[in-house]
């Protein structure tokens, strides 16, 4: 068995080889659907809203609180930066009222996380390989936004959500070392983080993405 600290290095390095084929997907999906901006903001949006609820969940079942503060801090980032994209998205001339992420269900992701139970196993599921993925995938889609001709949106990726996503996985891989010290603890650890890699390639497969865009907009009431 090697220590905590070689453990999640060695997970680490391990993501970073597997981001790169779902980072390539992600440009892909960008260029093929030819995606406004604003579609882009609305995935962050589904995005934010399915990371919030599931961190209230682990805050309310954990033990430490020391890790329930860092989970209430990531709640309350993760509202700061829904309320930033509809504020964006309104820039853009979008009515609010028209959308409502949460419409055509929550992603097999959001229902993995939710089944998660050991502190290793969110750290390694979430901060080392949600977030961690989302760094990079936030500069692509600034990088999109920017040759759109939204600088606006792309500096709100990047100088908002990217830069929250590192504080949290900062946080996440201190815990995740504290929490890996057994072969038992490393085994949930490295398992959480193999299945949230195969469902992150599902959650921008093209097909998933154009059916969230479309059920996601708010159904106009029967007068």
């Amino acid at each position: 068995m090697v220590t905590a600290d070689a453990f999640v290095q060695e997970m680490e390095t391990r993501n970073q080889h597997s981001f790169k084929s779902l980072l390539s997907a992600y440009v892909d999906l960008l260029g093929k659907e030819d995606l406004a901006p604003a579609d882009v903001l609305r995935l962050e949006q589904k995005s934010t809203i399915e990371t919030i609820e599931v961190t209230a969940l682990w805050l309310a079942d954990t033990d430490s609180l020391d890790l329930k503060m860092d989970l209430g801090a990531q709640c309350g980032d993760g509202a700061r930066q829904y309320r930033l994209l509809c504020q964006r998205l309104e820039g853009l001339g979008v009515e609010l009222a028209s959308l409502d992420p949460r419409h055509g269900g929550y992603s097999k992701l959001f229902a993995f996380f939710r089944s998660l139970q050991s502190t290793e196993e969110r750290c390694a599921a979430g901060a080392l390989t949600l977030r961690a993925l989302s760094v990079l995938r936030l500069t692509v889609a600034a990088d999109h936004c920017e040759a759109k001709g939204d600088p606006d949106s792309a500096h709100l990726l990047r100088e908002t959500l990217q830069v929250d996503h590192q504080r949290h996985i900062d946080i996440g891989r201190r815990t995740l070392v504290a929490t890996t010290a057994t072969e038992e603890s490393q085994a949930r650890a490295r398992r959480a983080a193999f299945r949230t890699i195969e469902l992150l390639g599902e959650v921008w497969e093209p097909g998933a993405v154009r059916k969230f865009l479309t059920r996601s907009l708010a159904k106009k009431p029967v007068i």
